[in-house]
């Protein structure tokens, strides 16, 4: 009986990665935002430490934002959309600063940064896909 010879296959897949690292912190923030949210209104007695949490959620949007700073450095887009990204980003800080705020309409807040953020993310995630749609095309 002859032995049976197997042809050893490689497999080279390179995925397209690029904003991985900001989609996650951008998916941390939205979730951290959504908790803040529902615990500030809520409980009365978390507006007192609502400074705190806007200090926390401003962290995270600064990490997002350094995320993509040095994703964008490696492979740069066009103007249009770098200023779509900053300008969503803005939008999103805003948002959470205004948590702060005594008063706040936390549902217009959580509006405008659902409007920035969600999208972004798609955003993200078409830029990793961009090389694959490009090749099919």
């Amino acid at each position: 009986m002859a032995a049976r010879v197997r042809t050893r296959v490689r497999l080279s897949y390179t995925p397209n990665m690029r904003t991985l690292a900001t989609q996650v912190k951008l998916r941390r923030l939205t979730r951290a935002f959504s908790e803040a949210r529902d615990r500030l209104g809520s409980e009365p007695s978390e507006r007192r430490h609502a400074a705190a949490v806007v200090d926390r959620l401003l962290e995270l949007a600064a990490s997002v934002r350094d995320s993509w700073r040095q994703e964008a450095r490696l492979r740069p887009l066009g103007a249009p959309l770098d200023a779509y990204v900053e300008g969503s980003l803005r939008t999103v800080e805003l948002a959470i600063a205004g948590l702060g705020q005594a008063g706040a309409d936390l549902d217009l807040l959580t509006s405008d940064f659902e409007l920035a953020a969600l999208p972004l993310e798609m955003f993200l995630r078409g830029l990793d896909a961009e090389p694959a749609l490009q090749r099919s095309a």
